[in-house]
């Protein structure tokens, strides 16, 4: 097996394209030493702040791989990172430390803290679902460039943001965030998410909006990693749902140069981390590739604007009879009245089909393809 090559990243070198998110996962040194002895090329930490920690319990909600997490930040304390990062073996893995900060001196601050203290490059995480402290941000290009400007000034490694879904199309925050000297942007923050509501007690599930995260958000993550390589030409960083190296090798083929492993940790283990690297070379080697950058961007050629897309003509095909009248999949799906569901199993008539395609990604047996004209 051979090794594919380093992948340049905002001035770092990383043996792998595995980047370990901002969380509990990595919230001090020895959660942070799993994460490197599973080899992961950079490992983020759990975000750094000036106030006093204060955490919610419960705080992680869980239901079918959906997580909802109210926490902010750590329960580590500025002071107490400082001896926390003193114990870290990095062994060639890069320490990213993830900031937050309700001013442009205060991020400033923090940002010189962090880099005294061990950190090779920093996040900042300016953008939260649950919280207002620095709203203007959202409203304002000018005060997100004063609060990079400001880490940006303050240190000499290099400096990243983790952008929210709805701003990464933002032509005036993207050039805002370049003006200001950032490196890379990363995308997307978790989102504002309720886990439901109690309907005996009229009571939501949690006392307050948390972020969601999980698989379900990847094809939202993709789709800002996609739009940010169309808009900006820094380096990107995806983040959001990834759960094994498939979703890694996602990122990359919509122009990330790496992507982040987040609560998949927290559902299946640090284990997970050493599956997704090894897994990923055994991909790149099957492939006969040795370079990121040969699929770095791969599949954006693939992807044109709604209005450009060309509208193809396509009907449903059975490619045998299906007698399964006890299943039904296909038939309570098609809102066109082109599949029937009859004592003799399912029928179809072609000349209600409009192509939608749902029965073709439903059907368990597989029965069903779309003809083009």
């Amino acid at each position: 097996m051979s090794m594919a090559k380093p992948i340049p990243f905002m001035g770092l070198a990383l043996k792998n394209p595995v980047i370990i998110a901002a969380g509990p996962w990595s919230g001090g040194a020895a959660a942070i030493q799993k994460c490197i002895d599973a080899g992961a090329a950079a490992v983020i930490t759990e975000t750094i702040v000036m106030e006093e920690p204060r955490l919610f319990s419960p705080r992680i909600y869980y239901h079918d791989d959906e997580l909802l997490n109210l926490s902010l930040y750590g329960k580590r304390t500025l002071e107490e990172w400082e001896g926390e990062a003193e114990r870290v073996r990095k062994d060639g893995c890069y320490l990213i430390c993830s900031i937050r900060a309700s001013s442009p001196s205060e991020i400033a601050y923090i940002a010189q803290r962090t880099e005294r203290l061990g950190a090779d490059a920093l996040q900042l995480d300016l953008y939260a679902p649950m919280d207002s402290m620095i709203e203007d941000i959202h409203l304002q290009p000018e005060k997100l460039y004063e609060f990079v400007h400001a880490a940006v000034s303050a240190v000499s490694i290099p400096v990243m943001t983790r952008l929210p879904y709805n701003l990464v199309a933002s032509a005036p925050h993207l050039r805002a965030v370049e003006r200001a000297g950032l490196r890379a942007v990363c995308a997307i923050e978790s989102l504002r998410a309720l886990s439901g509501v109690d309907l005996e007690t009229k009571t939501t599930l949690m006392p307050t909006y948390g972020g969601y995260t999980g698989r379900h958000i990847r094809p939202i993550s993709l789709a800002a990693t996609a739009t940010l390589a169309q808009l900006t030409d820094l380096p990107i960083c995806g983040v959001g749902g990834v759960e094994d190296y498939r979703g890694i090798l996602e990122f990359i083929m919509l122009g990330a140069a790496a992507a982040q492993l987040g609560s998949a940790i927290m559902l299946h283990g640090y284990d997970l981390i050493s599956k997704t690297v090894r897994a990923l070379e055994d991909w790149m080697d099957a492939h006969g590739y040795d370079d990121y950058a040969s699929i770095t961007g791969a599949a954006l050629s693939s992807l044109t604007p709604f209005e450009k897309a060309v509208h193809r003509r396509a009907v449903c095909r059975m490619t045998q009879p299906c007698s399964r009248t006890g299943c039904g999949l296909c038939t309570c799906g098609c809102m066109y009245g082109a599949l029937v569901m009859e004592p003799d199993g399912v029928h179809l008539n072609s000349s209600q089909c409009t192509g939608c395609g749902l029965c073709v990604q439903r059907c368990p047996q597989g029965l069903f393809f779309l003809e083009t004209f």
